[in-house]
Formats: C-alpha cells, structure tokens, sequence
C-alpha cells in the first residue's frame, strides 16, 4: 500500500510519515487489495487538520480529524477507518448471506459539475458514476462520511442523489426527464 503525503507547507516530518505508514497498514486486513493511501495535513493557528482517504477493492474510504497533535490526529482517523471497515465487511458479510454473492460496484468520488460564473467554487472533483442500487449507496455514503451521494440508479438507469435526514433516515432524489 502506498501512502502519498500531500501539505503545502511541507511541514509533515519523517518520524511522522512512518507513524502514519505503520498505523494505516494495519488497515491492510480488511482489503484484499489497498493500492493507495491519501494523507492531506494542513496546520493552522497550532492545530493540524488530518485527511485521510484510502483507496482499495473498488471503495473509497474517507476519514478527518483535528487536534494539537498530529500524532493523535493520525490515531484517531486510524480508528475511524477501522470501525467503518469493520463495519462494512460486517454489511457485506450480512448481504452475502441473505442474498448470495454479489459484486460490489467501484466507489464514486465526488464532483461538482464545472461553472464559470456564480457562487466561488474552492473545490471541484471527479468520478465516474457506476449504476448500483440505493442500499449500496447509502454504504458508499457511509464509507466517505458524507451527507449526500450521487449515483445511477440501477433500477431505473437514472442518476439520483441519496441524502441523509436529520433523523438517520435516508431521502432519495429522482429526476423526471
């Protein structure tokens, strides 16, 4: 597994990198095969913002942290991966069980359409959009931590967006073309 370092500032040292390698490869056993691991380090006023993305068997999982120490941000985003891999290997074990085998499509990334004009856009990302159904989009929500998803409906060949509610339920938007 590969571990890429990403900060301006260039301020992340070795003995630092190599906590986060060992930590982070510990993840291994819950992959069959993890060919990267992104690490984005930002300091600012004395804390560190940690984020942490980890790329294998066609997931994306995303975790961050903030705190005085990075050494504690590495070990905290390296038990919030942990308790989402676990926890997904758990669903797919379930899954598997009740349904029997099935492949897990690859993992979307995020991207906002690109607009010249409007509101300032400080980020803009990519993905490929692979059909699945809405139970396994609400996993890939899970995995990257974040409130909505954009995916095609499997079921109705449609891109849709899966939300979270403020109650833990799940809202589904649908087009109508």
């Amino acid at each position: 597994m590969e571990l890429q370092v990403r900060n301006a500032q260039g301020n992340v040292p070795e003995r630092h990198r190599e906590y986060a390698a060992k930590k982070l490869g510990k993840l291994d056993k819950y992959f069959n095969k993890a060919s990267r691991v992104e690490m984005v380090h930002q300091e600012q006023k004395g804390k560190h913002k940690l984020e942490v993305t980890v790329f294998a068997d066609q997931f994306t999982i995303r975790s961050e942290e903030n705190d005085a120490s990075l050494r504690a941000c590495i070990d905290r985003v390296a038990e919030k991966l942990e308790k989402r891999l676990s926890s997904l290997k758990g669903r797919l074990v379930d899954a598997h069980r009740r349904k029997g085998a099935k492949k897990i499509p690859a993992a979307l990334m995020e991207a906002p359409p690109k607009r010249e004009t409007g509101p300032k856009i400080v980020e803009r990302k990519q993905f490929v959009v692979k059909p699945m159904s809405p139970e396994e989009a609400s996993l890939q929500m899970e995995l990257i931590g974040h409130p909505f998803f954009v995916f095609q409906n499997s079921e109705t060949g449609q891109i849709a967006v899966l939300y979270k509610r403020k109650r833990g339920t799940y809202g589904l938007i649908e087009p109508e073309v």
